[in-house]
């Protein structure tokens, strides 16, 4: 999340200085519906520390570098096309000046040229009700840019994941609340008057009685607004210009393979080149460098690239790559190149529609991980004739894989007499976890009537282990022509088996993270909980015993019916 160039975390820092900002003089608009003295009383808090020296220097500075590097990055553009999310940002951010302009010359460059307390009395009598809707206009375009920032910039985190419904609440009950607490406020000014004038009550008239707007401070706004104008023109015009330059520049190829040949000319980064050319590009943090999703196997014309900076050096270090895989977004070509897009570029909610299509380069999901493996079987083979030890276990992977399939999974891999399921579901990595659970008491009981069904040829009933855990995963097909197969490949699948081990030594038939658990909303109250040392993970791991599987069944019940509700 910190990973990035120094302008990018200088660009970085200054919004969330902004947004922290903006989310605290929100919630002060907010207590309007608490009343008038509460607003004031905790404005005069809240700019003490804004308006004073280093706040002012503070804020000032922010507001100055996230403009400035705003207006590089665009004039740093090769083409103007971008994910629509990204655009959106783009736009709501060049607005926010020219809605602000006038706002900080009516109050803060007020105050400070004649001393004019800009309390709340004084905004809402100059804003009620004429200047409500360029106010809200404001409130909104500042609130969706940054929460379309905080939301580009945190969206790689787990924990960010499973928080985002509930930072829904605050994100859009916050400017509601805003707006409120103005509007509560301006029509209780408005009876104010009222009755001042009904009953020449001067308390109640002076109470909202404030001195005129400066019309020379305001007509500064002409100026400040001009040369914005200016600094957006020259970076859109830079922008322009290079690609009027384009026109006659020297063309070379870059092929994506499984995809289309394009051509390019030098200047661009790959990404942009996708961009350009319509090439569908995965690129989780739009193109900063952060996040590697845009990374490329390149298969021929790695001379033709530009050398790795440090910032592209340290992602591709963070993700242990090899040295023919470069960022998208980093590496710039000036001769022929040819590449593969190693996240596969589709929507993914679309991913397990076509999972099994061998043109996959590979996707990444959280997804929930079930390592089934049938114990003591080495003994079980060696007592039987070849043929029956393969009919032993396909009815045992047959009763197994349709109770995994029903319970909305399928089957990542085979290792001898054991098994890998793996689930994800629409409703994301919650609902796909409690699929898990659910398939792990399925196969239980299915496993239990097999036994019975095979009673006269087993001289032991089959016995199984199973660990479970959740967490992201590379999925993409591996192998060498036919022997190609879908394949998962990540920490999370190593903990999942460590698990099914775990359960063999505990002589258990279920050991599942105590994470999984908590994501598929099952309590734990009542469950056997350990905290124990996994080969692999560094910390401790909270786990979760089951005798068998069928024995979570009412906790899964209820985690059901909570998910459902």
């Amino acid at each position: 999340m910190w990973r990035g160039s120094t302008a990018q975390r200088l660009r970085l820092v200054s919004g969330l200085v902004l947004f922290a900002f903006a989310a605290t003089h929100f919630a002060n608009h907010a207590l309007g519906l608490v009343g008038l003295e509460t607003m004031v009383d905790v404005a005069r808090w809240r700019t003490a520390v804004t308006r004073s020296i280093p706040g002012s220097l503070i804020l000032g500075l922010s507001l100055l570098i996230h403009v400035a590097f705003a207006l590089v990055r665009l004039a740093e553009h090769r083409t103007l096309r971008m994910p629509p999310w990204e655009a959106a940002q783009t736009l709501l951010g060049f607005a926010i000046p020219f809605l602000l302009v006038p706002h900080v010359l009516a109050t803060r460059v007020t105050n400070l040229v004649d001393g004019t307390r800009t309390n709340y009395p004084y905004v809402i009598v100059h804003v009620w009700p004429d200047g409500m809707g360029y106010q809200t206009a404001l409130m909104l375009v500042v609130w969706l840019h940054g929460c379309l920032g905080l939301h580009a910039w945190l969206r790689l985190s787990p924990l960010y994941r499973r928080m985002a419904p509930l930072l829904a609440v605050p994100a859009v009950g916050l400017p509601a609340a805003a707006f409120a607490g103005i509007v509560t406020q301006a029509r209780i000014m408005e009876r104010d008057l009222v009755l001042a004038r009904r009953f020449d009550a001067p308390d109640l008239d002076a109470r909202w009685q404030v001195p005129p707007l400066d019309q020379a401070v305001l007509g500064w706004g002409d100026t400040v607004t001009g040369v914005i104008y200016a600094a957006t023109a020259l970076a859109l015009g830079v922008v322009l210009m290079r690609a009027a330059a384009t026109l006659r520049a020297r063309r070379f190829g870059v092929t994506y393979v499984g995809g289309p040949t394009v051509r390019s000319l030098e200047g661009p980064t790959l990404l942009e080149i996708s961009r350009a050319n319509r090439v569908p590009h995965v690129s989780v943090c739009g193109g900063r460098g952060r996040c590697s999703t845009c990374r490329v196997l390149v298969v021929s014309g790695e001379e033709n690239l530009s050398a790795a900076g440090p910032q592209e050096a340290a992602a591709l270090r963070a993700i242990g790559a090899p040295a023919n895989v470069r960022l998208a977004c980093q590496a710039r070509p000036r001769g022929d190149v040819a590449l593969v897009r190693i996240l596969d570029p589709r929507r993914p909610e679309t991913t397990d529609s076509h999972l099994t299509s061998t043109d996959v380069a590979g996707t990444e999901r959280e997804v929930a991980i079930l390592f089934i493996d049938i114990r003591g079987f080495t003994p079980l083979s060696e007592r039987k004739l070849p043929f029956d030890v393969v009919f032993i276990l396909n009815r045992f992977f047959e009763a197994v894989g349709r109770e995994i399939e029903a319970a909305g999974g399928w089957i990542g891999g085979y290792a001898g007499d054991g098994l890998l399921a793996l689930f994800t579901h629409p409703d994301g990595i919650g609902a796909a976890c409690r699929s898990a659970f659910t398939a792990a008491g399925r196969v239980d009981v299915a496993v239990a009537e097999l036994n019975r069904q095979l009673a006269a040829e087993l001289p032991a009933a089959l016995r199984m282990a199973m660990g479970l855990h959740a967490g992201p995963l590379v999925l993409g097909r591996l192998g060498y022509g036919a022997s190609r197969g879908m394949s998962v490949i990540g920490p999370a699948v190593n903990l999942a088996s460590r698990l099914e081990s775990l359960a063999k030594a505990a002589d258990v038939q279920l050991v599942a993270s105590a994470e999984a658990a908590g994501r598929a909303g099952i309590a734990l109250d009542g469950l056997r909980v350990e905290t124990v040392a996994v080969r692999g993970v560094t910390a401790p791991l909270p786990v979760i015993y089951a005798e068998r599987a069928r024995d979570l069944a009412g906790a899964l019940s209820a985690a059901t019916q909570a998910g459902a509700a």
